[in-house]
C-alpha cells in the first residue's frame, strides 16, 4: 500500500542527536511528530520507524534511534498530501529546521508539540 503517515515520537530526555549530514541537533524532550510517505511500502516504512534500523539512511532514522515511537496515522493512497501535512503542522507545532525535507521544499517534517497542546 502506498500512503502518507504521521509517526508519533517520545523524547523522555533533551538531548543532543547526530542526525547524518545535519549534523548534531539539540532536542527538548517531548512529544514529536513526524510526516513521512511510502510510495511503495507504507507498512515497511512504519515497520522502520518502529524498529532501530542497522543502517541509517534518512534523518528520521537517526531520530528514531533515541525516540520512542508511540502511534501512527495513515493516510492510504494520498503520497502528494506528505507535504501538504508537514506545511499545515507547522501551523501548532514547532518544526525542527531542515529535518526530513532535503527532497522538497518544506521547513521540516519533523515537529515538536507544544506542552500545552
Amino acid at each position: 500500500m502506498k500512503g502518507v503517515y504521521l509517526v508519533f515520537f517520545r523524547l523522555s530526555e533533551s538531548k543532543m542527536i547526530q542526525i547524518g549530514a545535519l549534523g548534531e541537533l539539540s532536542f527538548d524532550s517531548g512529544t514529536y511528530i513526524y510526516a513521512g510517505s511510502g510510495r511503495n511500502s507504507i507498512e515497511k516504512r512504519i515497520e522502520r520507524h518502529f524498529s532501530s534500523p542497522e543502517s541509517k539512511f534518512w534523518h528520521i532514522d537517526y531520530f528514531s534511534a533515541e525516540a520512542k515511537s508511540i502511534d501512527y496515522f495513515i493516510l492510504p493512497e494520498k503520497s502528494e498530501y506528505e507535504c501538504f501535512m508537514a506545511e499545515n503542522l507547522h501551523y501548532w507545532c514547532e518544526p525542527v529546521e531542515a529535518f526530513g525535507c532535503s527532497d522538497c521544499d518544506c521547513n521540516s517534517h519533523l515537529f515538536r508539540v507544544p506542552e500545552n497542546f
